[in-house]
């Protein structure tokens, strides 16, 4: 229990610390780099309308991603390391394909679903990447014992 609790708390530290660094500097550069790189990529999908807003505030979604990164316990500094690069361009691309959805409703606000799907993929990509540690925690489904399979054949 104790060692629950300690991990929690360093998810709550890094993130409160990952979330001020965001806002007061990652977000800006953020939007800079999408606004250089967005346009020349949507045109070479075919996509040369598509907008770029290079500040929305769901972009702040790499925050939970990477504190569950650095806060899993007994993550290989390689799989971490790799996690976190492929992580973080994964999510980069789901920022793109977010913008394209604002085509749909061309003037207005984000889809909705869209948008909650955009929130909820960095906890995809983590657990697949902390996936080798996570599945120790999950239910294995063994077979039955002779004793047992004797008892339900009378």
């Amino acid at each position: 229990m104790k060692k629950s609790l300690l991990i929690i708390l360093c998810f709550v530290v890094v993130s409160i610390g990952l979330t001020w660094f965001w806002n007061e500097w990652a977000r800006e550069s953020y939007g800079y780099f999408l606004k250089a790189v967005g346009p020349p990529i949507y045109k070479m999908i075919g996509f040369q309308d598509a907008p770029v807003r290079a500040l929305r505030t769901r972009y702040i979604n790499f925050v939970p991603f990477v504190s569950l990164l650095l806060v899993t316990p007994g993550l290989a500094l390689k799989r971490r390391s790799i996690g976190l690069v492929l992580g973080l361009f994964t999510i980069f691309v789901s920022h793109l394909v977010l913008n394209l959805t604002e085509l749909l409703q061309p003037g207005r606000s984000l889809p909705v679903i869209p948008s909650i799907a955009s929130d909820a993929f960095p906890f995809f990509v983590w657990i697949f990447v902390a996936y080798p540690v996570l599945a120790k925690f999950l239910p294995v489904a063994s077979e039955p014992s002779s004793e047992e399979t004797d008892e339900t054949d009378s």
